[in-house]
Formats: structure tokens, C-alpha cells, sequence
């Protein structure tokens, strides 16, 4: 008798643990703009709190433009908003921006908050990040050019589609000064193609866009693009 209660306790206790564990808060960082030190110190910090944490790279929502926390209304302790709050700006990036459960297309519904966070607590007004072209572009009115794909690395890759097979060649992009773009073939003493980059609002049957579009500047006899090339990458907004 004295041996089934002990193992019962064990078990409740276990369970508890376990069920403990499982409920705490799940902190999203959306790292996509921060240095991986930065990062790393401050998802460190969180885990110091108890709270769950997955960073991320993934997209903005596109009304995001400052540092920015979103919470979920089902939070069981709702004084982690405050907490996680804190700890985001001691580590350097303060909150400008709260707000409940959703958005743009992100949603929390989830005992869950999520942090987007800028290295300078917003988003340069009017302009982009590297790191917002890291994308792959499809070609319109391009002639040969199919795709266009800019890495993190700073690497691309450009996928021409000649009249026997597809051809990929490769090299380095430079975001120097908005709105250019460089891209550099390997092996080549100076950028191969410059592109000017725009922003426009559009909309299909599904919803509205957000396209970045990458028009060819120098075009000519040596380039296997047409004068009215367009890279264009869209984010439902």
C-alpha cells in the first residue's frame, strides 16, 4: 500500500513537472535584422526568465516599422508581457510598440508573445534593409533572365534560360546606397548589373502586395537582359 501511494506521488509530481514545463509562455523573436551576438544574448536572457524562446528569420509583417511586442489575449500570466518588455530593452532594443494578438498576417492564439526588433529600434523611413532583398525575384520581360535569388551571404544566384539549356551563374550583390542595386559576376573586376530598386502596393483576387521590384539601369549588347527587365518579389500584406 505504502509503495503504490509513493509511486502514485511520483507520478503527480512528474506530471506536474512536465505539465509545468509544457505551459510556460512562448517568446517568437523575429531576429532577422539583429546580429547573431545580439541575439544570442538576448534570447539567453529570456531563457533566464523561463520562458520559452524561438527566434526566427522570417519576413516583417509590413506594418512593422519599430520595435514592436505582440501578445496573445490567452497569455496565463499576463505580467510576461512586461516582463519580456524589460528584458528587451535592457538588452538594447525598446518596445515602441504593443499590441494584441494580431499583426498583419501573424497571429497569436497561443500562450505566446512575439518580438520584432530593429539593431536601431525602427526602420529607416522611405527605405530598405540588406536584408529586407534577400529573396528570390521572378523575371518579367526579361529576355533570358528567369530568376533572380539574393542570399544572406551576400551571394547571388541568376538563372538565364537559353534556347538548349538553363544556365545559372553567380557572384556578389552590394547594397551600397538606396535605391541601387550591384551585382557582381564572379571573377569580374566591377559590377556586371545595376538595378534600381522600387516599392509598390498592388492587389490580386487573394489580397493586397507588397512588391519590390528590381529594374534593370544598364542594359546593352553584352547583357543577356532586355532594357525592360523588372525582378519583382511580392508579401501579401
Amino acid at each position: 500500500m505504502t509503495r503504490t501511494i509513493i509511486t502514485c506521488f511520483v507520478f503527480l509530481v512528474f506530471t506536474f513537472l512536465v505539465t509545468g514545463c509544457a505551459n510556460k509562455p512562448t517568446v517568437h523573436v523575429y531576429g532577422k535584422y539583429l546580429d547573431t551576438p545580439k541575439l544570442h544574448s538576448l534570447t539567453e536572457k529570456l531563457k533566464e526568465q523561463g520562458l520559452n524562446v524561438e527566434a526566427n528569420e522570417f519576413d516583417f509583417p509590413t506594418t512593422v516599422n519599430s520595435n514592436t511586442l505582440l501578445y496573445s489575449l490567452l497569455l496565463r500570466s499576463p505580467e510576461v508581457i512586461d516582463r519580456t518588455a524589460s528584458i528587451a530593452e535592457l538588452e538594447g532594443f525598446p518596445i515602441t510598440n504593443m499590441q494584441a494578438l494580431t499583426q498583419g498576417n501573424h497571429w497569436y492564439t497561443k500562450d505566446s508573445l512575439a518580438l520584432f526588433l530593429f539593431p536601431d529600434g525602427r526602420k529607416p523611413k522611405g527605405t530598405l534593409l540588406a536584408q529586407d532583398l534577400t529573396n528570390t525575384y521572378k523575371g518579367k520581360s526579361c529576355g533570358d533572365g528567369q530568376r533572380l535569388t539574393l542570399h544572406k551571404n551576400g551571394t547571388y544566384q541568376l538563372t538565364l534560360k537559353t534556347k538548349n539549356n538553363v544556365v545559372n551563374t553567380k557572384g556578389h550583390w552590394k547594397f551600397r546606397q538606396f535605391p541601387y542595386l550591384e551585382l557582381q559576376e564572379l571573377n569580374s573586376p566591377y559590377a556586371n548589373y545595376y538595378f534600381e530598386i522600387s516599392q509598390i502596393e498592388s492587389e490580386d483576387k487573394v489580397s493586397k502586395l507588397n512588391l519590390t521590384q528590381l529594374q534593370l539601369l544598364n542594359a546593352n549588347s553584352a547583357n543577356p537582359l532586355t532594357s525592360e527587365c523588372v525582378f519583382i518579389h511580392g508579401i501579401r500584406i
